[in-house]
């Protein structure tokens, strides 16, 4: 299954500019989803994909 997103990556900590590296990735489509930096402790907001999202509900309802 493919999801069809538009992230904005970040390469950057926003606080000291560091490199930020990948602390959760999307539990359907397993790509990066927020990201955290070694140096001052800045975690990123959780990226939620609108279709992963639906297909994840899609999927719990299944399972009831």
């Amino acid at each position: 299954m493919h999801c069809m997103y538009y992230a904005m990556k970040q390469d950057s900590c926003r606080r000291c500019g560091h490199e930020l590296e990948v602390n959760k990735k999307c539990d359907v489509c397993n790509k990066e989803n927020q990201f955290f930096c070694h140096e001052c402790g800045y975690v990123t907001e959780e990226q939620i994909h609108f279709q992963c999202m639906m297909i994840s509900m899609n999927h719990s309802l299944l399972a009831n």
